[in-house]
């Protein structure tokens, strides 16, 4: 090969190890910044399930109180969203995980409203059952 054959070669060379250099710089950045969209996403989409079943917690906490008859049942329900709750205090979410965890806080929402239907269907026959006596 000629001197400057070999020059050739090496100019390319350095020309293509330097964009690859380039393009992982650029890829890293980027996946960084995903990263870290993905990261705040998952602890904003944390923090709503979380407010959500403490929104739960609290109406058991109402409910328990107004209906006391009933209360083995609500205190359940409640410890249910309890140790939900404190599931998904102590871990890290990906997506998969996260959409469990709504999954089962819908489960428990549908759960709750069905009782709240049912406390208060209770409560209004009873008391017209009580006005005709």
């Amino acid at each position: 090969m000629s001197g400057t054959t070999k020059n050739t070669i090496q100019k390319i060379l350095l020309v293509a190890l330097s964009a690859m250099a380039v393009s992982i710089v650029c890829i890293s950045f980027l996946s960084d910044r995903e990263n870290k969209e993905k990261s705040k996403y998952l602890k904003n989409e944390k923090s709503l399930v979380e407010e959500e079943l403490r929104e739960i917690i609290k109406n058991y906490d109402h409910l328990t109180k107004e209906h006391v008859t009933n209360s083995t049942e609500l205190l359940l329900e409640k410890k249910k969203a309890e140790v939900l709750l404190d599931n998904i205090a102590h871990t890290t979410l990906d997506y998969e995980s996260l959409t469990d965890y709504r999954k089962k806080m819908i489960e428990l929402r549908k759960s709750n409203l069905q009782i709240q239907r049912k406390l208060h269907s209770s409560m209004s026959s009873g008391s017209i059952n009580t006005s005709f006596k």
